[in-house]
């Protein structure tokens, strides 16, 4: 059931609360030059989250934000009529799948054994040996993306989502590798891979849900759910279907994690990522909010901001944190406290805040704005979602802009991908 005005009243009175934290900036080219404030909340206080639904209502007329509680027997469902998806950030529960149900998750923690691999396409096998055969024709670059989607074929059965990858190997410069056929077969994975790596339910029944994970309704569609835990919900009005399995649990999901985390428990898991029919498309497609599982260290974190005119085109993409818990994955983080720097005027970068963050808080961070996530267990949300090339990086211009007075990670500085801040005001 949704969380009504009683209860929220009661939660409010129990525990303190600071007022949602707006910071106001002016982003945009001349043309979009609009007022931007981010937004710091507590998912358990009602009046604070108004603001970010009146957020979304500005910058995203027909995505809406709510948050959902579940206390016992329940069925989620799409608040109207849209595509709505639910992410757990406290307590656990379980989910209904029926007999029959479809996903592809599996490439992580197995799935139960009540799931069968479905056979693997002779045409996308085909694909698969290619790629194996040709595999040392890969640039360096491109091998890091592709060895995940072959590690994912085992015998006769493919497991899992690809999207993350072949985004990855988007980004890389072109050609991914020196045999020209190679090159094709990389391209065709683009218009094959949403059809492959399901595994389907052979008997039905309740499976186990944690924070972090993901559920989708879509138009009079109703999920049946039970146990005790709170929901972020974004539903988008406009769409009545998903392109992606009605659940993505963490725990069955690829850890895409790597290199060094310092003192910090390594986890990145993707369970709704971007997707794309071919390299460079541009455009939205079928994505309106994208979510990343990562636990980021200061070390590792790179400040960044989205800008109003994404490369590919589409809406400008807005960055949510919705922190976790990392005692729910049993994550250390060796006593570093959680937070988030946040550089709201781009012509000045002299001007940032530090927040602490706790589990449940949310933090909307508009296009134009600059961030960086500091020793935290966080659901990263986007909306849009991750598009593509739209990330711009500004570590080296704080250093520089600031004389190294205001806080920016040297270890990142190299990131810089763009000439000049300038052209982003």
């Amino acid at each position: 059931m949704s969380l009504n005005r009683r209860q929220f009243l009661q939660r409010s009175a129990m525990a303190a609360a600071a007022a949602a934290v707006p910071l106001t900036a002016t982003s945009g080219t001349a043309a979009t030059r609009r007022s931007q404030s981010v937004l710091k909340t507590h998912l358990d206080d009602e009046q604070q989250f108004v603001a970010v639904q009146e957020a979304f209502a500005r910058d995203y007329p027909g995505i809406k934000a709510s948050v959902v509680e579940v206390d016992g027997e329940d069925s989620l469902r799409a608040k109207h009529g849209g595509m709505r998806v639910f992410w757990l950030y406290r307590g656990k529960g379980s989910i209904y799948l029926p007999e029959g149900y479809r996903t592809q998750e599996g490439d992580g923690e197995r799935l139960p054994d009540f799931y069968r691999p479905d056979p693997l396409d002779p045409d996308f096998a085909a694909l698969l040996e290619q790629l194996l055969d040709g595999f040392s024709s890969l640039t360096p670059e491109a091998i890091t993306a592709v060895e995940p989607i072959l590690g994912r074929w085992q015998n006769d059965a493919f497991l899992g989502d690809i999207a993350a990858n072949l985004w990855t190997l988007e980004h890389l410069p072109r050609p991914w590798a020196e045999d020209e056929q190679i090159e094709a077969v990389l391209v065709r994975l683009f218009s094959v891979y949403r059809d492959q790596g399901y595994s389907t339910k052979t008997l039905g029944g309740y499976e186990p849900l944690i924070e972090g994970d993901q559920i989708i309704a879509c138009g009079d569609e109703t999920v049946p759910v039970r146990g005790r835990f709170r929901c972020l919900a974004i539903e988008n009005v406009d769409r009545q279907t998903s392109h992606v399995s009605t659940a993505r649990r963490l725990r069955h999901l690829l850890d895409t994690a790597g290199g060094c985390s310092f003192d910090f428990d390594p986890f990145r898991k993707l369970p709704l990522t971007w997707y794309m029919n071919e390299p460079g498309e541009q455009g939205d497609g079928v994505n309106f909010v994208n979510a990343h599982v990562v636990n980021i260290p200061r070390e590792l974190s790179s400040t960044h901001f989205h800008p109003f005119e994404p490369e590919v085109g589409g809406l400008p993409q807005a960055e949510m944190y919705l922190v976790l818990d990392p005692r729910a994955y049993q994550l250390e983080t060796w006593g570093r406290k959680p937070s988030i720097l946040i550089f709201p005027e781009l012509r000045d970068l002299s001007q940032y805040q530090e927040y602490p963050l706790e589990t449940g808080d949310f933090v909307y961070i508009p296009p134009g704005v600059g961030h960086r996530g500091l020793d935290v267990f966080v659901n990263v949300l986007t909306v849009p979602g991750f598009k593509p090339h739209n990330e711009i990086y500004i570590d080296q211009d704080i250093r520089d802009a600031t004389n190294g007075e205001a806080p920016y990670n040297a270890e990142t500085v190299h990131r810089k991908n763009y000439d000049r801040l300038a052209d982003f005001f």
